[in-house]
């Protein structure tokens, strides 16, 4: 939501009342083993829980405040995906003037120059692209008034320890991407 959400935020193109529909594997549904973690019984599902209270969405606003500047409301409705590994995104938005795709993914691009593992590009992310990565795909649709930016990143990877390594490189005056850009061995 973060990586789709800031720099629309930053650039001032979008009202601050963004509508977001996010899709996870069951790997990110915690560890506590109960029917929504239990990936047999995810699998060949889709369903939606928490819409518009998921417990993320106070730290996802402060976080977008504090990258932005910008104090943004998420109406966020997550679902269960039925795959393992990955998250994709989908959040839209009214923009203060007319766009096109072109000048959206030009944003994008612009905000996210100097992040090697953030690319954008005009077909659709998917998760099966990103999976084991710590890549993040993004990708926008502009319309009239109405925005859409798609993401789709690695949760155990991007989400939770690429990312670490990802600060630990910069903290440590590693180049970022020490560790990060060979593709794992296992699990798609």
């Amino acid at each position: 939501m973060l990586l789709a959400s800031v720099p629309l935020l930053a650039a001032g193109v979008v009202t601050p009342t963004l509508f977001v529909s996010g899709v996870t594997g069951s790997t990110g549904s915690g560890r506590k083993p109960v029917e929504g973690t239990h990936h047999p019984l995810r699998h060949g599902d889709l369903y939606s829980y928490g819409a518009l209270t998921h417990r993320h969405v106070a730290e996802i606003t402060a976080c977008a405040h504090a990258a932005s500047g910008v104090a943004a409301e998420f109406a966020f409705v997550p679902h269960s995906g039925p795959f393992a590994r990955g998250i994709h995104v989908t959040l839209q938005g009214l923009l203060r003037r007319p766009l096109d795709s072109a000048a959206v993914l030009a944003t994008l691009r612009e905000f996210y120059a100097g992040a090697p593992f953030v690319r954008v590009s005009e077909r659709a992310p998917r998760v099966k692209d990103v999976v084991t990565s710590n890549y993040a795909h993004l990708s926008a649709a502009a319309r009239g008034n109405t925005v859409a930016v798609l993401c789709a990143i690695d949760n155990l990877t991007k989400g939770a320890a690429g990312g670490a390594v990802q600060w630990m490189n910069r903290m440590l005056g590693f180049a970022e991407t020490t560790g990060l850009t060979a593709p794992a061995p296992g699990w798609t």
